[in-house]
């Protein structure tokens, strides 16, 4: 089973996102400025939830994936300790214009792997009694609205760079919802692979024109390892936020991520949630969906000296902004470009 990209899991955890708050230098870019149900139009509204359930092929189908790939987002504790002062041992974020610029050590490297150009994203709302937006928002603005959102604004751009083409309108969103019982209390990377291989049977979607974003309620737990977790309820295993990753479940390529309830103080920045809990979800939603298209498989676009992906540099830094039909405190995105983080704008 492989965890990471080079690095045994506990080492790559433990070195998670060594440039993810890389201070003040790269905070100047910022700018404030098949049940498919959304069709690209440019709506942007909360829709309702296709319901799908597990099924037991999914489940021993499961437990015999293989090509297991995990780049987790750490808590903030983690992301502040472990970036601390970085950018300034590398020189800063780099300077210049277009004509001729030195590479910073802060910027991105492709190294040969797969990009996603486009993808519809499937969102999983597990065990909601409610509405997504009720659960991970606001109670009007949810994930598949952010989604939206962002598929139609200039955010989005950042990662054209990187794909070698334009992301606008690219990535239209549907909504399934899930209700199931689990046999363990803190889900496992197993159980995991059973909800998006459910998905992946019921909407005959996979590969790289897919991706299934899994969402926990409050008080859910999640578990790689036994000591490697997302349990705000246990300080001694309680390691990361959320995580992207890619798994073959037979002959099946499956992208995916996992976004854990984030309001808690472990993931949500108090003083940057203007708008509620909506911004804790949303920051660390399209930090997995712009580290998932950019470096799906983990072997396309990072920084080889940290192993940081394009998200985890400016995993600090949230920007309070409209994104489509609406606005959002989020986290910025790195661009070689300007070898700094930035909103696209």
């Amino acid at each position: 089973m492989r965890f990471t990209r080079r690095l045994p899991l506990l080492r790559r955890l433990s070195s998670l996102s060594a440039l993810s708050l890389v201070g003040a230098a790269l905070l100047m870019a910022g700018c404030s400025t098949d049940t498919p149900t959304d069709t690209g139009s440019g709506s942007s509204a909360e829709l309702p939830a296709t319901a799908f359930s597990i099924t037991p092929g999914a489940m021993s189908a499961a437990k015999t994936s293989l090509h297991q790939v995990v780049r987790t987002l750490g808590t903030l504790s983690n992301r502040q300790l472990l970036g601390s002062g970085k950018a300034g041992a590398l020189g800063g974020g780099g300077g210049g214009d277009d004509n001729g610029v030195i590479n910073s050590p802060l910027d991105l490297t492709y190294v040969g792997g797969p990009v996603v150009t486009t993808a519809r994203n499937w969102n999983i709302y597990v065990n909601c009694p409610t509405t997504a937006a009720d659960c991970w928002g606001n109670g009007q603005l949810g994930p598949g609205t952010f989604l939206r959102d962002l598929n139609r604004s200039s955010f989005i751009g950042v990662v054209n760079q990187y794909l070698g083409s334009s992301a606008y309108g690219q990535f239209p969103t549907s909504d399934l919802s899930l209700n199931a019982t689990f046999t363990d209390t803190a889900l496992t990377l197993n159980d995991i692979y059973s909800i998006v291989y459910s998905a992946s049977l019921f909407t005959g979607a996979s590969g790289y024109n897919n991706i299934f974003h899994v969402f926990l309620t409050q008080g859910q737990d999640m578990c790689i390892s036994p000591t490697v977790c997302y349990s705000p309820d246990n300080f001694n295993t309680w390691v990361f936020c959320a995580f992207h990753g890619s798994v073959d479940v037979g002959t099946t390529h499956l992208l995916y991520s996992v976004e854990p309830y984030q309001g808690v103080a472990g993931c949500e920045f108090p003083t940057q949630v203007p708008h509620g809990l909506i911004d804790a979800t949303t920051s660390t939603l399209s930090h997995e969906f712009f580290e998932t298209i950019s470096d799906p498989d983990l072997d396309a676009w990072f920084n080889v000296l940290t192993q940081d992906e394009m998200a985890d540099l400016c995993a600090g830094f949230a920007n309070n902004e409209r994104i489509g039909h609406h606005y959002y405190s989020i986290q910025l995105e790195y661009s070689n470009a300007v070898h700094a983080c930035t909103d696209g704008a």
